[in-house]
């Protein structure tokens, strides 16, 4: 296929109305970094010129942006927590499912509906390496590829299936199981057959986890002691812990481990968005890992795109079987992406965080 623009199919009005080269984008763009708690002053409103693709590239509309909370980690500009390198003046990135209005890879047609990593803006110009094709015939809904069939879903498959080799007589604990990973880690854990113990802040979100994701038991580590609480609902130990946060309420599973326990390190939100260094929770109770003979592995979904089809699967299963809950707060415009952020923090976010562009 040719490169120039003249050859480049188009199907977007906004993008044939610029003539199917060069297309102005409102965008989100790094203004600086952002340290300690998070601010949203980070970020800064830019256009930008997106020009016709070259070979191998294609242009996305994009439709959905998905918020995590790897997004803040990416924004201290620290390269140790950053999966894409990013500096001041970048575009923000993150996943997003959008449409394709134009394509210089043979992979991949306008019309097409994708997934991948790219530009927090209208439009944007990706190599088609980083995307992944849809049908848009599917039966699934458009959320859905930004929550259960995503990165978000996938951790939570690999973290239960894989990392922690979960199995059906186990005792299984899931902190920030209200969350868009931690409710579908509960879910994969109950469909096993395990005793699952669900930690999450306030009743709300606690009731939620025993109503609609049916653990067993819930746990509110706003007003309980989730170490005392683990004693009385795990007098056997625990087998396994998703976790999704880290800090004190990794030290109590600790001291609660059974023989063998595994514990998948999914991520560590409660230590994300310190004041100060000095606010980072030390792990106190780290030698019980030799006592228990037990093991901590921290692990991150693209490690794993060789097997990734074990996990797609097992995900459509769960969905298959018409009993997935799966809760989405979804928020209008790309004007809500940087204060959206906050939410993922505050605790006032409804399930998986996305934003309808």
């Amino acid at each position: 296929m040719s490169t120039s623009p003249e050859a480049v199919p188009v199907a977007d009005e906004l993008y044939q109305e610029a003539g199917g080269g060069t297309i102005r984008s409102s965008c989100w763009v790094i203004a600086k970094a952002s340290l300690g708690e998070y601010d949203p002053s980070c970020l800064r409103r830019e256009e930008r010129l997106i020009g016709a693709p070259a070979k191998g590239e294609v242009i996305v509309k994009t439709m959905l942006m998905s918020l995590d909370p790897t997004t803040r980690n990416w924004l201290t500009l620290k390269p140790e927590l950053m999966f894409i390198p990013l500096a001041v003046g970048d575009v923000m990135v993150g996943s997003g499912l959008g449409t394709v209005v134009a394509s210089a890879d043979p992979g991949f047609a306008v019309g097409d509906l994708v997934t991948g990593m790219w530009g927090w803006e209208e439009y944007s110009k990706v190599t088609g390496t980083w995307l992944e094709k849809h049908s848009a015939a599917s039966l699934i809904p458009a959320t859905a590829y930004l929550s259960l069939f995503s990165h978000v879903g996938r951790a939570a498959a690999i973290g239960i299936l894989e990392v922690a080799q979960t199995r059906p007589a186990d005792t299984v604990v899931v902190s920030g199981a209200a969350g868009a990973t931690g409710s579908i880690a509960v879910q994969l854990a109950k469909r096993l057959g395990c005793k699952v113990i669900a930690i999450a802040g306030g009743q709300e979100k606690c009731t939620y986890t025993v109503d609609k994701l049916k653990a067993d038991f819930a746990i509110d580590y706003k007003s309980e002691d989730v170490c005392v609480r683990l004693a009385e609902l795990c007098p056997s130990g625990v087998n396994v812990y998703f976790d999704n946060v880290g800090g004190p309420v990794l030290d109590a599973v600790l001291v609660n481990m059974a023989v063998g326990c595994r514990i998948a390190l999914c991520g560590a939100m409660s230590q994300y968005n310190l004041a100060s260094p000095e606010q980072v929770h030390g792990i106190k109770n780290l030698p019980m890992l030799l006592f228990k003979r037990a093991k901590i592995e921290g692990y991150v979904v693209p490690d794993f795109a060789a097997v990734m089809q074990r996990f797609d699967d097992a995900l459509r299963d769960l969905y298959s079987e018409g009993t997935l809950e799966l809760r989405e707060h979804v928020l209008k415009g790309l004007d809500s992406a940087p204060e959206g952020v906050r939410l993922l923090f505050s605790g006032e976010n409804q399930g998986k965080l996305i934003v309808r562009i």
